[in-house]
């Protein structure tokens, strides 16, 4: 018996992805769906965005591609064999030919399904995962996946008011993938698209298209509220944001959430790209200021796990999530030894975050990935609640914290390395800022954390923390700083 079964089941349609976005519309097939954020003449509608899929399908044809076939595996392929994307208008490289003659075939009609098993074992797209820990992996979404994503997360409890919402994530990351390539299409939900993320352009679209609702990465909540740019444009007109892809502390949810209105609503999601994006979310029109996730969407069962891997699944508990469901993916692509660390006997896939779910109200919530947490003298330390006091200093305007082991330091009952708190910090620009030194931040922190979660391991000052496309700290890159930094310590020994 599963503790965490699945309490709604939302039936899934079975059709390829192509077929479910473009059959039978509930909008003008012809009204602009993709605005650009620089130039609104240049729009996207339904219509315009069937003819160029299959004049694609089309093309590749033409080119010789079939199914299975990869467009881009390895280097060496044939010069006769690459298209260049220049959607940027800048000239292409001498030999070489441009996408656009892939749209001169004339046009041809995908491939239709409409059985389960075909939707289920059809690969849609391959994401890589975030490498936030180690190196990126290719996941295998289904037609399965993509539609049971949009079903669970954006249909399945409808807004009172149509979406307007700014594209501002890349749109090759599943943070973005299914709402901006199938659910956008499929809902009719406009959506300005900005080329590269900018924060005075992404506020200036809030107020131009009079934008409604977001999702952002906590990076991109953080430079909005420690901004003074917020003093010359509102974000009165949002109704509902979302924040995902890493906890975003409380205090922080509820200062972004003053320069809203007052009936606007923030909450925290989670998910993966394992999960086809999200797995966990609260529905309109519950709103939350507790740091929580939410809940578990509809159709999948979840369980928590302990480091051996046995299943402790209670409320009020501290494990690993392990989720089984439609949005769960295939695998990783031509990777069998990942697939078989991933998914366990049962068919659940173990996410690598850490979490608990409440008694009192049934609410999810993530303390860290499991690789991130910080073991101090027999404690956890999770480092999301480190950088969210960091952040709320005023000279700080980013920050990450990492675990570091210091060589000679050694637990008195172990005999092992202790890991030590290090942050790495962001100073604000400006004469305040550069007077912060280590003693203060380790003296703010000190005020606010109990003793076994001070700065023992340091601070280091930078220009910027390391993230990826989508926002998430690359803590790998500071842990190979770090042991470069302790193999130099060591040759000069």
């Amino acid at each position: 018996m599963v503790f965490f079964a699945a309490k709604n089941f939302v039936p899934i349609p079975n059709k390829d992805i192509a077929s479910w976005i473009f059959d039978d519309p509930q909008y003008d097939r012809d009204e602009p769906i993709y605005i650009d954020a620089k130039d609104p003449s240049r729009s996207l509608s339904l219509s315009q965005a069937q003819t160029v899929v299959q004049k694609l399908v089309a093309g590749l044809h033409a080119a010789g591609m079939s199914k299975g076939d990869s467009a881009a595996k390895e280097c060496g392929i044939p010069q006769s064999n690459i298209w260049i994307f220049d959607v940027l208008g800048q000239s292409l490289p001498g030999g070489f030919k441009s996408w656009n003659e892939l749209l001169k075939q004339g046009e041809k009609n995908w491939e239709r399904f409409d059985d389960e098993k075909t939707c289920k074992e059809t690969t849609a797209a391959r994401l890589f995962s975030s490498g936030t820990t180690g190196l990126p992996k290719a996941a295998m979404l289904s037609h399965h996946n993509f539609i049971s994503q949009h079903t669970l997360v954006y249909a399945y409890s409808r807004k009172p008011y149509r979406i307007r919402r700014v594209l501002c994530l890349p749109m090759f990351h599943a943070a973005c993938v299914p709402v901006a390539h199938t659910s956008c299409l499929k809902m009719g939900q406009i959506a300005v698209v900005m080329r590269r993320f900018d924060l005075e352009g992404f506020l200036s679209c809030l107020e131009k298209f009079d934008i409604n609702e977001i999702g952002i990465v906590p990076p991109i909540a953080i430079a909005i509220f420690m901004s003074p740019l917020t003093k010359n444009y509102s974000l009165k007109g949002l109704r509902y944001v979302t924040t995902g892809g890493a906890p975003l502390g409380r205090e922080s949810q509820e200062r972004f959430r003053k320069l809203l209105a007052p009936n606007a609503i923030v909450v925290q999601v989670w998910g993966m790209t394992e999960m086809s994006c999200i797995a966990s979310q609260f529905y309109w029109p519950e709103d939350d200021n507790t740091g929580s996730v939410g809940r578990i969407i509809p159709n999948c069962d979840a369980k928590i796990i302990d480091e051996h891997g046995n299943d402790i699944s209670a409320h009020d508990t501290l494990g690993e999530l392990c989720i089984r469901g439609p949005v769960v993916v295939k695998g990783y692509f031509e990777n069998p030894k990942a697939n078989a660390e991933a998914f366990d006997s049962e068919g659940f896939f173990k996410t690598g975050d850490i979490v608990s779910c409440s008694s009192k109200d049934k609410k999810w919530y993530i303390l860290d990935r499991k690789k991130e947490l910080i073991k101090v003298r027999g404690f956890q330390v999770a480092p999301p609640e480190l950088e969210t006091v960091l952040l709320s200093h005023p000279q700080i305007v980013d920050a990450a914290v990492i675990g570091v082991k210091i060589r000679g330091v050694r637990d008195g009952d172990t005999g092992e390395d202790v890991e030590h708190p290090r942050a790495y910090v962001v100073r604000r620009p400006g004469e305040e800022g550069q007077k912060l030194d280590e003693t203060a931040v380790k003296k703010h922190c000190g005020e606010r954390l109990a003793k076994y979660k001070e700065l023992t391991g340091g601070v280091r000052f930078v220009d910027t923390i390391p993230k990826n496309a989508s926002g998430k700290i690359l803590k790998r890159i500071l842990r190979e700083q770090v042991k470069a930094e302790q193999d130099g310590e060591k040759a000069r020994l």
